[in-house]
């Protein structure tokens, strides 16, 4: 961890701490899948919302540097989104927070411009799930697989409103489906806006 040797961690656990965003970071235009990242613009933004195959060893730190110059072609990158399963021990839960931010604050290193992603777990997961992201920060969620299951749609309404109280994002931009019944109770407190798969639609839209 090279690039994290001059990191801020946060208390006992020792996440790394991200840096703000610059003051006139804007949002992307598109958000397109770290698959489909030879296809990014510098209005675009890469994003990890697919499988954790398809990204976590390229991810690795021996590896990471390589992704550098291709990374760079975008705008911004959202952190990372290991998946955080509700029934996995705490410590797994843990890491996948760790990793997302070693990640991110690596890529601050490199200039690279971070969108803080804001994943959690179960009820437990909300003590540290948003560690170590700036207040006030343009954030982004991804919904898919979050919100069709009875379950999962209760801990991911628990989750986002806990993670709009410690965070406070000035904008969420959502990957995803994004459920009026949802978001709308919340349009007081900031601004959502929807990304789809950007194969399928180059427009977002906004709720409110």
């Amino acid at each position: 961890m090279l690039n994290l040797k001059n990191a801020y961690f946060t208390g006992d656990d020792e996440f790394p701490v991200l840096h703000e965003q610059s003051k006139n970071f804007k949002r992307p235009f598109q958000m397109i899948r770290f698959s489909d990242r030879k296809d990014a613009s510098l209005n675009d933004a890469i994003c990890f919302y697919e499988w954790d195959q398809k990204f976590a060893r390229r991810l690795e730190d021996d590896r990471l540097s390589k992704l550098i110059f291709e990374f760079k072609r975008a705008g911004s990158i959202v952190q990372p989104d290991y998946s955080i399963f509700a029934d996995d021990p705490l410590i797994l839960q843990k890491m996948a927070v760790f990793n997302k931010n070693r990640v991110a604050c690596e890529l601050q290193s490199c200039g690279i411009e971070i969108i803080p992603n804001l994943r959690w777990g179960d009820q437990r997961s909300f003590k540290f799930a948003f560690a170590g992201i700036p207040k006030h920060q343009v954030c982004a969620i991804g919904t898919y697989g979050q919100v069709r299951n009875k379950e999962k749609r209760y801990l991911f309404e628990m989750g986002l409103e806990e993670a709009l109280t410690q965070v406070e994002p000035k904008e969420v931009l959502i990957y995803g489906c994004m459920p009026s019944s949802i978001f709308s109770p919340y349009k007081s407190v900031t601004n959502f806006y929807q990304y789809n798969n950007w194969q399928i639609s180059l427009f977002d839209k906004k709720v409110g």
